[in-house]
C-alpha cells in the first residue's frame, strides 16, 4: 500500500484508545513512506518517548502531540496540542486529573451496566485497554465480548453515548482551558475535527483564547467541510492541520495511516510557526531526513 499523504498529524496508539503500540505505529508509518506523524493520544503523552526513539531509528519525523477532551455547553470538543513539552509538570498534572476523572467515570458506568443487567468485569476492561488509558471504547469492547451488543458502535448507540442509559458525565475542562494548557507547555493548539463538533460559532471565541489552527483535513470530512475550514482558517489567520485520526487496523472504524490527503505544505507551515525550516526540523526529529521533496505533495 502506498500512502496518499506525506504527513498524518492525528494518530492514536494503545496508550489511549488505539490498537497499535507507539512502536508499531511508527513502523507502519515508516513502511508507508510518510515524512512525519503526530501521535496525539487522548489526555496522555506516555507513548511519545518510545515512539520518538523508534522514529529516530526509522528516520521518520515525529511531532509530539496530545488530544485533550473538553466540554463546551454539553458538546464534546477536542483540542489538539502540537510541539508540546511532554515533561512540563503543569501539563502532566492537568492530564492526570483528566485521566482520573475518566477512571471514576468508568467505575460509575460499570455500576449502571450492572443495574441494567449487562454486567462486565472491570478486570476484562483493563485487559482490553492494555497499557493505555481506559475509556468507553474498552467498555464497549467488553459488551461485545459478553454478547450484549453486536458491535462497539452498537454499544455506544444503546448504552454509552450521551443521553443513553449507562452514560455518565465526567470531569472535564473547557476548550479555552485546554488551549491554555497547550500554550503553557510551549505548544500550538488546534481545534480537532471541527466538522464533527458542529459548533462553528465557537471558533471566534477560541481564536480569542489563543487557538492557533483548525484541523481542516480529517477522515470524516466531506470536500465541502474541508473547503469550509480552509476558508475559516484563512479568515481568522489560523494555521491548518490534518490527519486520519487513525486508531489502528483493529479498531471499530479502521482508517489507514496516511489515507487522508494532507498537503506536506501544511506541515511546513506548522514548522515555520515554531521558527523552524525543514533542515532544523530534521535535526530535531520532527521531519524525516531526506523528505524535503515531499513538501507540497
Amino acid at each position: 500500500m502506498t500512502a496518499v499523504s506525506p504527513i498524518d498529524l492525528h494518530v492514536h496508539t494503545t496508550c489511549s484508545d488505539g490498537t497499535l503500540t507507539p512502536e508499531e505505529t511508527v513502523a507502519e508509518a515508516a513502511r508507508l513512506g510518510l515524512a512525519a506523524i503526530a501521535i496525539a493520544d487522548h489526555d496522555i503523552t506516555d507513548g511519545i518517548a518510545s515512539a520518538a526513539a523508534a522514529a529516530r531509528a526509522a528516520r521518520l519525523g515525529l511531532i509530539p502531540a496530545v488530544e485533550i477532551n473538553t466540554d463546551y455547553r454539553g458538546t464534546e470538543v477536542h483540542v489538539l496540542g502540537y510541539f508540546i513539552a511532554t515533561e512540563d509538570g503543569g501539563l502532566q498534572e492537568s492530564l492526570r486529573r483528566l485521566r482520573e476523572g475518566r477512571r471514576e467515570r468508568n467505575r460509575r458506568i460499570l455500576e449502571r451496566l450492572r443495574a441494567l443487567g449487562r454486567p462486565v468485569e472491570e478486570e476484562r476492561v483493563l485487559e482490553l485497554a492494555g497499557e493505555g488509558s481506559v475509556g468507553r471504547p474498552h467498555i464497549a469492547q467488553a459488551l461485545v465480548e459478553a454478547g450484549y451488543v453486536q458491535s462497539v458502535h452498537d454499544a455506544f448507540a444503546r448504552y454509552l453515548s450521551r443521553g443513553r442509559s449507562a452514560y455518565v458525565e465526567r470531569y472535564r475542562v473547557t476548550p479555552a482551558e485546554a488551549i491554555e494548557m497547550v500554550q503553557r507547555a510551549g505548544g500550538l493548539a488546534a481545534l480537532g475535527h471541527p466538522a464533527k463538533v458542529g459548533r462553528d460559532g465557537l471558533i471566534p471565541e477560541l481564536v480569542k483564547a489563543g487557538l492557533a489552527a483548525l484541523e481542516a483535513y480529517h477522515c470524516d470530512n466531506s470536500p465541502a467541510d474541508t473547503a469550509r475550514y480552509l476558508e475559516m482558517a484563512q479568515r481568522f489567520s489560523l494555521l491548518v492541520t490534518g490527519g486520519t485520526d487513525s486508531h489502528g487496523p483493529h479498531s471499530d472504524k479502521p482508517v489507514a495511516l496516511g489515507s487522508v490527503p494532507v498537503p506536506g505544505a501544511v506541515g511546513e507551515r506548522l514548522l515555520a510557526a515554531r521558527g523552524l525550516d525543514l533542515a532544523a526540523a530534521q535535526r530535531l526529529g520532527y521531519w524525516s531526513a531526506g523528505a524535503a521533496e515531499q513538501v507540497g505533495r
